[in-house]
């Protein structure tokens, strides 16, 4: 994460987003997303109806890996997100999979919104990814929540916005929402990313992991936003 985000994020104010109560949709493009961009705001809703969806298995993060292949990571992936989960608190946490093609929710649009549009109805408030983060398959599902939420609550959570713009008096920082958290929630949620073995280690000796190593800092130090 750049400076100058750390220096927007730290300049939020106290203000939370609306949460209606109720039940909670929580998307995701990939199994690791939502507890990237949120894990310490899960960790404190145990007491909640929790509803997971993941569009994909994830199963593209390692492209040409000899080990790391398409069906290992079919095989992985979810299984990491209900270890991640449990982690935090969640126990036999609800995760539908609705196992579209990873890099491909650009194009599967009428896909995502037939897939998505029973489980938006059955809450009270979505939280899914911005769907102008930069990564087709978060902007995809992103953009399928935002139109189906008519009367549910909506939150968006960035993740590569942090690593791929920079702030330039874009319209909606000005909803930026700052999530509350403790110091026991930021240890869970480090406990739980520890989980994504895939994702946050090397599949080579040398390389960089899928979720970078500037991603995983702000992942466990900055404060979990929203856009409300």
């Amino acid at each position: 994460m750049s400076e100058a985000w750390s220096d927007v994020l730290a300049a939020l104010d106290d203000r939370p987003p609306l949460d209606p109560g109720g039940t909670a949709l929580i998307v995701s493009a990939h199994p690791d997303d939502e507890v990237v961009a949120l894990g310490s705001w899960l960790s404190q809703q145990s007491g909640r109806d929790l509803l997971f969806v993941t569009a994909t298995d994830g199963e593209a993060s390692h492209p040409g890996d000899p080990h790391l292949t398409p069906d290992v990571l079919v095989g992985r992936r979810p299984l990491e997100l209900v270890e991640a989960l449990r982690r935090l608190g969640i126990e036999n946490p609800a995760v539908e999979r609705l196992r579209l093609r990873d890099g491909g929710l650009a194009t599967s649009t009428s896909a995502l919104l037939s897939l998505l549009e029973p489980w938006v109805e059955r809450a009270d408030l979505v939280v899914a990814p911005f769907e102008i983060d930069g990564h087709p398959d978060h902007d995809a599902v992103g953009q399928a929540c935002r139109a189906l939420c008519t009367t549910q609550v909506l939150w968006r959570y960035p993740i590569w916005t942090w690593e791929w713009d920079v702030p330039q008096a874009q319209e909606w920082l000005s909803d930026l929402r700052r999530l509350d958290t403790t110091v026991e929630a930021r240890r869970l949620k480090v406990h739980a990313l520890e989980a994504f073995v895939t994702q946050v280690e090397p599949a080579a000796p040398g390389a960089e992991p899928v979720v970078t190593s500037s991603l995983l800092a702000h992942a466990k130090t900055a404060p979990e936003v929203v856009v409300a």
